[in-house]
């Protein structure tokens, strides 16, 4: 087994820095020089709805969040404009702390909630018959803005219409804190747990989990929890469950999900084989293989996954979030989910492969 090296943190901290999931600095604010009652409508920007639950302290104050571990879980509801000129895969941000809405992502609202009521509450008044409430669970090295903007950002690419719940855990937003972020993850299951407990029982809400790097660690022992516990039945109400670049070691998500007895159905993990930051992290695990960048499939046999294979598809970055990140990767996707195209047991479209894991 390899040791870790000081190499091996500088490379994973430098890659962290640019990679997909990360990212500091507050939230932008709609400059009052360019917008009307805050909202950026009359310059054609779009704006998208977040209800957030956090693990976060506030710093200083509601609706900042930090690096802080609190104690109890925080609520708040956000409003992030998206610009016209916005690009598929991208978060156009301001330098500053004034955005300008139709050149930047900003915040136009925001508001604590609570508890975790009211927060079930907003998700039940925004959601209609057919569309899917979507957890979503950001990953390592990820401000609070950070990550807000980036769902925000894929929830609109993706014309999601259905209530955007955001999981905030206490991640550094600090590339050289990896350790720090992976005992935040573990802390923050009971928080997770309670979340999506209550979320499941409210009869009527389909609720579909997304995990993103670290975060899919995260989704993957909140629910081996959640099942220990004696809930197991629960997590077969999800509507479905991604993993996009889980950073999780191939023999940990396998005892979880035998810990699990069957994952619940779909599942879906999207890898890339050549994943820079997954290929960084392994290095810091001694060489054990990433499930976001398996090259064996066979180890995932008998699990029943789907798994989407990316690493045909070319990209300048670290690949560490194609499905979030690449025009193309977006595109394809949204096809095969409106074709309805999972059903069978392998797809090949393009530089994308699907092949369920048995």
């Amino acid at each position: 087994m390899r040791t870790p090296t000081r190499r091996h943190f500088i490379a994973l901290a430098s890659a962290g820095a640019v990679a997909g999931c990360g990212g500091q600095g507050g939230f932008s604010v709609v400059d009052p020089d360019h917008a009307s009652a805050g909202t950026g409508a009359d310059v054609g920007a779009g704006v998208q709805q977040l209800l957030v639950a956090t693990t976060r302290t506030a710093d200083p104050a509601p609706i900042a969040y930090g690096a802080g571990r609190a104690k109890t879980l925080d609520f708040a509801r956000l409003a992030i404009s998206i610009p016209p000129n916005h690009k598929v895969g991208q978060i156009e941000r301001s330098r500053g702390s004034r955005a300008d809405p139709a050149r930047h992502f900003a915040l136009t609202g925001a508001e604590t909630l609570p508890d975790l009521e009211a927060l079930v509450t907003a998700a039940r008044a925004a959601s209609t018959p057919g569309q899917e409430a979507v957890v979503f669970v950001h990953g390592y090295n990820n401000g609070f803005a950070k990550a807000a903007y980036r769902h925000a950002q894929v929830a609109w690419d993706y014309e999601l219409k259905g209530p955007q719940i955001h999981f905030s855990w206490s991640s550094a937003a600090n590339p050289f804190e990896y350790t720090y972020d992976r005992d935040s993850v573990l802390i923050a299951r009971d928080a997770l747990a309670t979340l999506l407990r209550r979320l499941l029982r409210e009869d009527g809400l389909r609720v579909s989990l997304v995990g993103h790097s670290m975060g899919g660690l995260l989704i993957m022992e909140t629910l081996r929890q959640i099942a220990l516990s004696g809930d197991r039945a629960l997590l077969d109400r999800l509507s479905a469950t991604t993993l996009i670049s889980p950073d999780i070691d191939m023999d940990l998500f396998r005892a979880q999900a035998h810990a699990l007895g069957h994952l619940p159905q779909p599942f879906t993990v999207a890898i890339a084989q050549n994943d820079r930051l997954l290929r960084l992290s392994s290095g810091l695990s001694g060489g054990a293989a990433r499930l976001g960048s398996v090259e064996d499939l066979d180890q995932l046999e008998g699990l029943g996954v789907f798994v989407v294979d990316m690493t045909g598809i070319a990209d300048t970055g670290s690949n560490h979030f194609l499905p979030g990140t690449s025009a193309s990767a977006i595109a394809l996707i949204k096809g095969l989910r409106d074709a309805d195209a999972l059903a069978p047991q392998s797809l090949s479209v393009g530089p994308v492969s699907i092949k369920l894991g048995g």
